[in-house]
Order: C-alpha cells, then sequence, then structure tokens
C-alpha cells in the first residue's frame, strides 16, 4: 500500500463515519438495532483494524495517537455488536471526527515514510510452488504492513528451499563432486574455495551445507554466473542484517532489490525450474 493509497483509505473512512453520523442525526428513534446500521459501524471499525492502524507507525503517528484512536473504534465496534443509544454512537462518532484530520490524515499526508507497494513484490509468486508460495505469502504480508526484517528473512528462506531443492532434482553426488572438484583447484576463482560435502539428503544438505558455500557450488556447477552470485550474496547479507540486531536497516528499497533479483536469478531461472 503506497502513501496515496494509505490517504485515500482514512479519507474514505472519514466520510463513512461522517455519512454514519449524519444518519443518526436524522434518524428518530433512540436505539440502533437495525442490522444494516450496525454492520456499517462494524466495517468502519474493521477498515481502521485491519488497513490503517497497523501502518500507521510508519508515517510518525505518536503512541499516544494510537492509542487514542485504537480506543475510540474499539467502543464503536462494542456499540455495534449489541443494542445500543444512539446518542452514545452520536457521541463517539463526534470524538473520533473532532481531531481525526489533524491527529492523523495530516501528519500522514506531511510524512515522507511509505509502505512497499504489493503490486510489485507480488510478482514474485508468478513460478513459486505451492510449499514456496507459503514463505513468500507471508513474505508479502510483513512487507504490507511495513515489516521489512521479517519479510527478508521469509523471503531469502523461500529462494535457498528452491536452490537446495534443485540440488536434490540434480543429483546430491553430482553436488559432492563439484565441491570436492572446487576443492582441488589452485588457482583462479575457485582457489579459496577449501570445503568438499558429502551428502545424501535435503534434510543433509540444510543442515551442513551453508548458504554461502551452496551459492559457490552453484556458481562452479554453471547454474548461475559470477554477477548472479555476487547479487544472492548481497541478498543474504541483507538477511543477515535483517535476522540480527544491528545499525544496518532493511529499507523498503532494499526490500524491492531483494524480491527482484531472487524473483529474476532464482525462481524465474529455467536452470531453477522444477
Amino acid at each position: 500500500m503506497s502513501k496515496e493509497e494509505v490517504i485515500e483509505s482514512i479519507n474514505e473512512l472519514n466520510k463513512s463515519l461522517n455519512s454514519l453520523g449524519a444518519y443518526f442525526d436524522e434518524c428518530k428513534i433512540d436505539f440502533i438495532t437495525k442490522k444494516e446500521t450496525t454492520g456499517q459501524a462494524q466495517l468502519i471499525a474493521k477498515k481502521w483494524f485491519e488497513d490503517i492502524e497497523p501502518i500507521l507507525e510508519q508515517f510518525g503517528i505518536s503512541e499516544p495517537i494510537k492509542n487514542k484512536y485504537h480506543d475510540y473504534f474499539s467502543q464503536l465496534l462494542q456499540l455495534s455488536l449489541k443494542t445500543s443509544w444512539k446518542k452514545t454512537y452520536q457521541k463517539i462518532i463526534k470524538e473520533i471526527l473532532t481531531d481525526f484530520k489533524d491527529d492523523v490524515l495530516i501528519v500522514v499526508m506531511k510524512s515522507a515514510g511509505k509502505i512497499t507497494s504489493i503490486a510489485g513484490l507480488i510478482k514474485i509468486l508468478e513460478n513459486a510452488t505451492e510449499e514456496e508460495k507459503e514463505y513468500l505469502n507471508e513474505a508479502l504480508g510483513c512487507a504490507k504492513y511495513g515489516f521489512y526484517r521479517a519479510s527478508m528473512v521469509l523471503v531469502w528462506s523461500a529462494a535457498v528451499h528452491r536452490m537446495q531443492k534443485v540440488v536434490e532434482k540434480l543429483g546430491f553426488s553430482e553436488f559432492n563432486k563439484k565441491s570436492k572438484e572446487m576443492k582441488s583447484i589452485c588457482e583462479g576463482r575457485f582457489k579459496r574455495f577449501q570445503k568438499s560435502f558429502s551428502v545424501n539428503s535435503l534434510s543433509e544438505l540444510r543442515a551442513t551445507v551453508f548458504d554461502t558455500d551452496l551459492l559457490w557450488v552453484l556458481e562452479y556447477w554453471g547454474l548461475i554466473d559470477a554477477n548472479q552470485h555476487e547479487r544472492l550474496s548481497i541478498c543474504f547479507t541483507m538477511r543477515n542484517n535483517a535476522a540480527h540486531p544491528g545499525e544496518a536497516p532493511i529499507t523498503d528499497i532494499n526490500l524491492a532489490s531483494a524480491f527482484s533479483d531472487l524473483k529474476n536469478i532464482v525462481f524465474d531461472n529455467p536452470k531453477f525450474k522444477l
């Protein structure tokens, strides 16, 4: 969801609140029982809790303001779940709307913050398996709400899973052979690789071969070239930055770059087709 989409959602919510308030002003009954009306109040509260509240921190909305409107919309939701006084509805709607634009809308409009567009990231699913989509959908969900570090860890996990499955498909014996060949090289790009492996199952591969070593073997094998290896190494570095406390943040730009590289180099790579 982009900043513009967030602003649109806030404006729609504000419009819905005003419309519901106007209905109550004209309503002649004291108790609200009509399902259509209570349902509208529930939809408004649901939109706040699901679409708007989780992303406010990205736009500089303070914790006291978040708590203030969390309480307001909780009250609105509670009213909608039972027969309630019309004047109670009117009171809570008035309280929400009094400073809503100043507290929320204007702050978001002034903010430089933004959330990664899911429309772009979701393309990574195009050539993913059903198993990989479990990780990738969680990664997309994290990105939607600005949890970029969690998203980075999950998308890398899905990509490594694909690489490991390709090794399984091509044969563990061939993987072991390539690693032994590399270890014997005394000059050139692979001369510093001093490991050899003897894995016989996917679980053994996962348990004994580090991701960095896997990338080296894949390059020597010809499944990726040196440039692709370097780009994947950068993604792995970001994954490590994301997984451990430190001063190197994962931004929306970092995440978008990683998603793009992993899509093109791993999931869309004909050599990695399962």
